[in-house]
């Protein structure tokens, strides 16, 4: 019998970066997948509706080649240009990432009769009417869906329409064994660009610079903390929209010298290396990168409960929670972890155990899995007409 082709998986994307920042988490994760596919099984493309993007980097260093569309966010010829992109490409299914991404993609795809599987990132708790009345509209065309958290599944099905049974639940893994602690001197380079001192105990946030993460109540965190611990330090590490107002208002509370604006680094593990805490006092998440990172490196966490969701905890505590938009309870559980060392690192060593859970390598097991269900059908039919002929 002769072997099958590989199954032709388009990803398409709004975008590869967010508005003032490098490049965000699904470009991340994809980055980290694609190279992770069994080639003799799966063909992977990338599109992007917009124009290129500095976060192409990110793709081009993982050997990934990209398609720009350079459309608009409301530009209506996008659904045109993806069905040529369909005809050229002949994928087996599309995988859709983002807003524009699923509204053309889910149009374009069932117009041109390929499976359509909608991945839903994060919650978005101020959704557009608009995009909920699209997505009331082209619910029927969802093939399949993906949610990365139960809480994110739960927002697919009241704000997006999607019905319960098409949506699998899974998490956007790391890949653990990459992701290691740089040896000592990397650490001590780190620390001295940054001038942290022996003695210093440090917070490090890393995200993008946006009103979702919360930073604001971090700083003013900083300020109760350093009142009570003045040789602590915080790193905000990451760039985004909220940038010059963080900074604003790190001057307005007087703390600029316990605290380092980074921008965005490519060197994450350094920057976790030298860290004591993570604080991740985010309003909303799906399933952050960020906190599986620094989980993975032993380093507990300070954070809401969009981020230490339950599963994260159901392993014993890798980190403390605190309410929303709540600096002072945030001060204190930080202030706990700074002081009691051992504390932080009986958490930081479950944190490490637990992230086991959430390699990047059984995140595509399970869309291998969805793959192969997804195109089942339509392979079958291929062989049947080739045994035919």
């Amino acid at each position: 019998m002769t072997q099958r082709a590989p199954i032709k998986v388009l990803q398409i994307l709004d975008k590869l970066g967010v508005k003032g920042s490098m490049v965000h988490g699904v470009s991340r994760a994809l980055s980290w997948w694609i190279p992770r596919f069994d080639p003799a099984e799966f063909e992977i493309a990338v599109c992007s509706l917009r124009a290129p993007e500095p976060a192409i980097e990110v793709f081009r260093a993982a050997g990934i080649e990209v398609t720009f569309l350079a459309k608009g966010k409301f530009d209506p010829t996008t659904l045109s240009a993806l069905m040529a992109l369909i005809d050229r490409e002949k994928p087996d299914l599309l995988h859709l990432h983002g807003y524009g991404a699923t509204t053309f993609g889910r149009l374009a795809g069932f117009l041109k009769g390929v499976p359509r599987l909608v991945h839903q990132h994060s919650p978005l708790p101020n959704q557009p009417v608009y995009q909920t009345i699209a997505d009331f509209v082209l619910a029927p065309m969802t093939t399949r869906a993906v949610a990365v958290s139960e809480s994110v599944r739960d927002f697919m099905v009241r704000k997006r329409h999607v019905a319960p049974e098409l949506i699998e639940t899974f998490f956007v893994g790391v890949p653990i064994d990459d992701f290691r602690l740089p040896d000592d001197d990397v650490l001590a380079a780190t620390r001295s660009e940054l001038d942290i001192c022996a003695d210093n105990r440090v917070v490090a946030t890393v995200g993008r610079l946006d009103t979702a993460k919360g930073q604001v109540y971090l700083l003013e965190a900083a300020r109760r903390v350093l009142d009570q611990l003045p040789t602590a330090r915080f790193l905000i590490v990451g760039d985004g929209p909220d940038a010059d107002m963080l900074q604003g208002r790190a001057a307005a509370l007087g703390i600029e010298q316990g605290v380092r604006f980074t921008g965005y680094r490519s060197d994450v593990p350094a920057i976790l290396g030298i860290s004591d805490v993570v604080a991740m006092p985010s309003l909303w998440e799906g399933k952050p990168i960020a906190l599986l990172e620094a989980m993975n490196l032993g380093k507990p966490t300070v954070g809401t409960p969009a981020v230490l969701s339950e599963d994260v905890m159901s392993a014993g505590d890798v980190g403390l929670t605190v309410p929303f938009r709540d600096s002072a309870a945030l001060a204190e559980k930080l202030l706990v972890l700074l002081r009691d060392p051992a504390l932080a690192h009986e958490m930081g060593a479950r944190a490490k155990t637990r992230a086991r859970a959430y390699d990047v390598s059984i995140t595509v097991d399970h869309l291998s899995r969805i793959y192969r269900e997804m195109t089942g059908a339509r392979a079958a039919a291929a062989d049947l007409a080739a045994s035919r002929t």
